[in-house]
């Protein structure tokens, strides 16, 4: 009798890959949003949109909790029984947002920089990767 081919076991105690999301658009970015009281209304103002189950889209991994019908919005349990909402922006939409953020921490580095403290002593600097 041939051998049949073992799919890949997940130990009870092993780590659960239950936010992975195949199948999304190239041109947006995602996150799972934790569903708190005005949280998903404050990401819907900023242009989140929350993304639904479409034909070819797949949450998580088949031994574990995937998402459910298409056409229903793609949730999970998070710690302590909260829920989790995936939510989705254009790419370009969040660049610029995270550019803005990029753009406020700069101004403050350079607030803190040592040619800012002329005629003290000593030195700071600041160094990117």
């Amino acid at each position: 009798m041939a051998k049949q081919a073992r799919k890949a076991r997940i130990p009870v105690s092993g780590p659960r890959d239950i936010l992975t999301v195949h199948g999304k658009q190239a041109d947006k970015e995602y996150r799972f949003v934790l569903d708190t009281p005005g949280r998903i209304q404050r990401f819907e103002d900023g242009g989140w949109e929350k993304v639904t189950i479409t034909k070819g889209m797949e949450v998580g991994t088949s031994a574990v909790d995937r998402g459910s019908v298409v056409g229903s919005v793609v949730t999970k349990i998070g710690g302590q029984g909260q829920t989790l909402v995936l939510m989705a922006i254009p790419k370009e939409w969040y660049d610029e947002d995270q550019k803005a953020k990029q753009d406020a921490i700069t101004a403050l580095e350079a607030t803190q920089r040592a040619d800012s403290m002329e005629g003290n002593y000593g030195s700071l600097g600041i160094h990117r990767k």
